[in-house]
């Protein structure tokens, strides 16, 4: 009965450091977490899709009759080409923030007309972003403006849109302006870094985008889901 009892006290010994490190490691966790959400700095790295909205298009071109349709797009997250992507740097004073962040959208017209034999803005249907940010009780929200940068790949009538050109030419072009907003949860993971799960919406009408001989009116209306990581310093 002696030998049982000092083997029970044994384990029970044994087991506590065990219980008392996961403890401590669950409570540094937690507390991290509050901490960091504290900080001065923040920047968020993040893919993710996006589902486009049934949206207006319009393709105007010298010497031809318009193009009028409801365009349906396809985001294809993952290429080809650069794939979507979002950044967002933060500068935070206790809940509040301003912030300034691109969204990589991409749009691919998956229901060309007759006339369209490819219209994809796949390096960028950009957004740059400045904007506000909020502390919410256990949620970020975010809210910003900007002008949309395009880079177009479009067919109208076999005649393709010019290379180069637009900003430095470099074939990007600023081609009208949006709004983004988005709601935002963390995971603590490690000291300075969490997950970051994040569901957004941009609206946004590119008025000016070109094609060769004319240009397209493209406006764009998305419910974005990111993930990713948000580093804190």
């Amino acid at each position: 009965m002696i030998a049982e009892g000092i083997v029970k006290i044994e384990r029970r010994l044994t087991r506590r450091p065990t219980l008392i490190a996961w403890t401590l490691t669950l409570g540094f966790g937690a507390v991290s977490c509050k901490v960091l959400s504290a900080q001065d700095n923040s920047l968020e790295i993040m893919g993710g899709s996006a589902f486009n909205i049934p949206t207006p298009l319009t393709i105007y071109q010298q010497g031809y009759p318009d193009i009028k349709t409801t365009a349906h797009y396809d985001t294809k997250p993952f290429g080809p080409d650069a794939p979507y992507y979002a950044w967002r740097y933060s500068r935070w004073n206790t809940d509040t923030s301003w912030e300034f962040s691109q969204i990589h959208h991409r749009l691919f017209l998956s229901n060309p007309p007759d006339s369209v034999q490819y219209f994809a803005i796949h390096y960028g249907y950009n957004y740059f972003l400045v904007g506000r940010g909020w502390k919410l009780a256990n949620f970020k929200v975010h809210f910003g403006a900007d002008p949309v940068v395009t880079y177009p790949n479009i067919s109208v009538r076999y005649m393709v849109s010019p290379s180069g050109g637009g900003l430095f030419n470099t074939g990007y072009y600023i081609s009208g302006v949006g709004v983004a907003g988005s709601i935002e949860k963390r995971v603590h993971l490690w000291r300075s870094v969490c997950l970051a799960m994040e569901v957004g919406v941009t609206a946004a009408d590119a008025w000016d985008v070109p094609i060769a001989d004319g240009h397209a009116q493209v406006p764009n209306l998305a419910v974005h889901g990111r993930l990713g990581i948000d580093f804190d310093f």
